[in-house]
């Protein structure tokens, strides 16, 4: 019997915002309140003269010997194992750091902490490093509770290039040099080639797929990452166009766009796994599903994973990975410093390290965070142009050209909406 898969009721579910924005909401409330506390002043995309002006090498001996507190998601033990295993001890025989790595489920409970403590003008707090998502990036910046700016001046930036929208906005706010890129994910398509000779590539294609199919697909139920990745692009696909997300939110326009997006939504749940009465919780019940054999499509945002679950046994050996149309949404990953981190020398010094050829290399080797290098590689000497690149297995695709066919993410307050949207006019329809 196969294990249950935990889903989402398709006409239950708490209330629109209540649910999808929660831990959000919270934050934002608690960044207007401390903005008012305290006047501001404590790093933000606005601040200037905030960063660090010194040299690297002062960085580097004014951190040697001391401890780097690393506050990131601890979901994935793969990632976990990448920091723990491979980037500590590293970090300890080079520059005599230690890097503590705190697990959190939620990025917003680090934000939340920063907030409590900026409130209560505590200067001097205990996260040094945070890996951080564009949405609390944002709220963060909002309260000024980056340091900065410091991440184009490290030694490895060099190898970045910070003219791309991919780099220098996170979910459309600009970075302005208050986190560093340290890897970046892509969405991608995977499906079972003994089963499906020619998969479908945009949503005509799908909706087209699942009526000939029907049962055979479905998608994870947002706010889960995935699901809303999936969401988004149906989203492209549907109004066919992308520039105009990255913008300010146009409710207007808004208004115009998503019923296209509603429209086929609805007209494919019928068709979709156990009817669309259900939807899985997470993208991991979605690959279960594939793993098991109930359906014969999945999709992660991490192009190399689906490599990971072959090699692990849990998907068939006949599993290919494959991009929709027009491109597939990218999205970058990033470490910032928090306003009171206690230790900033010794996090410029982590945050260089991992954007390093060398923890790039091994970081996409191993195809651990979002699986691809944040670097230019046409910044980088051929021969390690040329490991980047590598041979690609059988279940994924080249970096090349994952990299010519990106999109870029939709802006933050786009995002909530589309999501409040889908439970509205899909799921409590």
């Amino acid at each position: 019997m196969a294990p249950v898969v935990p889903a989402t009721p398709r006409k239950k579910g708490t209330p629109l915002r209540t649910k999808l924005r929660g831990t959000s909401l919270v934050v934002l409330l608690l960044a207007l309140a401390s903005l008012a506390a305290c006047g501001g002043g404590g790093g933000g995309p606005e601040a200037e003269g905030a960063g660090e002006d010194r040299a690297f090498p002062e960085l580097e001996e004014a951190a040697r010997g001391t401890t780097v507190n690393f506050f990131m998601y601890g979901g994935d033990d793969a990632t976990n194992a990448y920091v723990d295993g491979w980037i500590a001890p590293r970090l300890e025989e080079r520059y005599g750091i230690t890097l503590e790595r705190t697990p959190v489920g939620d990025t917003a409970e680090v934000v939340n902490k920063l907030l409590n403590e900026k409130g209560a003008g505590d200067d001097e707090g205990t996260v040094d490093l945070v890996w951080i998502n564009g949405e609390n990036f944002f709220t963060g910046s909002q309260a000024e509770l980056w340091f900065g700016p410091w991440a184009e001046n490290l030694p490895n930036a060099k190898y970045v290039d910070w003219e791309s929208e991919e780099i220098n906005t996170d979910f459309g706010t600009p970075v302005n040099g208050y986190e560093a890129p340290w890897s970046q994910a892509q969405f991608v398509m995977v499906y079972d080639s003994a089963e499906v000779q020619d998969p479908p590539r945009n949503m005509d294609e799908l909706r087209a797929f699942a009526e000939e199919n029907p049962g055979r697909f479905t998608y994870p139920a947002p706010p889960d990452f995935t699901g809303n990745a999936f969401v988004e692009q149906a989203f492209y696909d549907v109004t066919d166009r992308v520039e105009p997300y990255g913008e300010e939110f146009d409710e207007a326009a808004f208004g115009d766009e998503a019923p296209k997006l509603y429209d086929l939504l609805n007209g494919i749940e019928p068709n979709l796994w156990r009817e669309g009465e259900t939807y899985p919780e997470t993208s991991a019940a979605l690959d279960e599903l594939y793993g098991n054999g109930e359906i014969d499509l999945t999709m992660s945002y991490n192009p190399y994973s689906a490599e990971r679950q072959v090699e692990k046994g849990i998907f068939p050996e006949t599993t290919r990975t494959y991009l929709l149309e027009d491109g597939t949404l990218s999205n970058t990953n990033y470490v910032a410093i928090p306003f009171n981190g206690p230790n900033k020398e010794g996090a410029q010094v982590v945050a260089n390290f991992l954007q390093s050829p060398e923890a790039q290399l091994e970081m996409q080797r191993t195809h651990v965070v979002g699986g691809l290098t944040t670097l230019a590689l046409d910044r980088l000497p051929e021969e390690g142009r040329r490991e980047f690149e590598g041979e690609p297995d059988e279940a994924t695709i080249p970096l090349q050209e994952l990299q010519e066919n990106r999109v870029p993410e939709a802006r933050t307050d786009w995002l909530l909406e589309i999501q409040d949207g889908w439970v509205e006019n899909v799921l409590q329809r």
